[in-house]
């Protein structure tokens, strides 16, 4: 008897951002069913569930007894997140995710999550069926190693098992990241030296909590703290340093040091050909095309500014379509 493995996604052709129909039927009949045998799996998706009755008994079971689960993403369906949200809380290992790539970012509390992307055709069904078959079998049967991948299991040491003194050293922490997001909003009143004061306080970066993390991080946007910010970046946890806000920052601060904007130009392009294409993104690297070019680049972000030229190169130009316009406009 083979392992079971639960599909968690929409269902018949829905919306994407782009206005493409997304025919959810044929994804699963073409690549992820296949896949799913192809790593000796069983697939078992809600639709196929002839026990009658009220859907959510069936489906709370496969969520939480199905040995394996694939969640394709694509489109952010709120039911495909609730039930992913379950199945994170659950089992700690062996739930596969995958996107159709190019029809935008995944949103941020599962951008950091480690998916399949996939290409979709102008017909909204899969369009590269053996390469992209290829990589969800693969990523199937690495998942029988059980790694641990959900986020829940990796980021709260001890789930499920909360003891009352951890509920405690919780609320105090609430507390303490509360006064560090004061001292923050004062320290950008004062300077720099005021806001490396206050990280110093915060400790160990990576440990810290997120919020008062990305703070500290804008914070140092907000003094033009350049390469404080790229050194807080690298010390940064795995998953908060590869979220979109903290890329898109990163690429913008290496880009205002004045020095790093191959690296800029290389964070950015990374950043929309895994996480799908942003308007934010797209403004920040023509503003790295444009301090590379010695002109500025029109764009929709708020941030930007150029020295001497250091032509960009063609296969970033190419990737992202960005043209630098050739009027003048004043800097800021």
């Amino acid at each position: 008897m083979l392992p079971l493995c639960f599909v968690l996604m929409p269902f018949g052709k829905k919306p994407a951002a782009d206005a493409r129909m997304v025919d959810f039927d044929a994804v699963y009949e073409l690549l992820i069913k296949p896949a799913v045998v192809a790593a000796g799996l069983e697939p078992l998706r809600a639709d196929e569930e002839m026990t009658g009755g009220v859907i959510h008994k069936p489906m709370y079971e496969r969520l939480i007894l199905c040995e394996y689960a694939v969640a394709d993403l694509t489109t952010a369906n709120a039911n495909v997140f609730y039930e992913l949200g379950l199945r994170h809380a659950i089992r700690p290992a062996s739930t596969v995710l995958l996107f159709a790539q190019g029809l935008g970012q995944l949103p941020f509390d599962v951008a950091p999550l480690r998916a399949v992307p996939y290409q979709l055709g102008a017909d909204g069904k899969p369009s590269a069926n053996g390469t992209d078959l290829d990589m969800l079998t693969a990523k199937l049967r690495d998942a029988r190693k059980m790694m641990t991948d959900s986020p829940v299991f990796q980021l709260v040491e001890g789930f499920p098992e909360i003891k009352r003194l951890k509920t405690d050293v919780f609320r105090e922490r609430v507390d303490y990241s509360g006064k560090l997001r004061q001292k923050l909003t004062q320290a950008r009143k004062q300077g720099i030296d005021a806001v490396r004061a206050v990280e110093r306080e915060i400790g160990s970066v990576s440990e810290a909590e997120a919020g008062v993390v990305i703070d500290l991080f804008l914070s140092y946007r907000a003094v033009k703290g350049w390469e404080d910010m790229i050194a807080l970046a690298e010390k940064m946890s795995a998953p908060l340093a590869a979220t979109v806000l903290v890329q898109e920052q990163l690429g913008l601060a290496m880009n205002r040091a004045g020095r790093r904007g191959a690296e800029a130009e290389r964070v950015l392009l990374d950043l929309l050909a895994n996480r799908g294409p942003s308007s934010e993104t797209y403004g920040i690297l023509g503003r790295v095309y444009g301090r590379q070019l010695g002109r500025p680049v029109r764009t929709h972000s708020h941030e930007g500014c150029w020295t001497k030229p250091s032509m960009p190169t063609s296969k970033g130009l190419k990737q992202t379509g960005a043209m630098p316009i050739r009027e003048s406009i004043p800097s800021r």
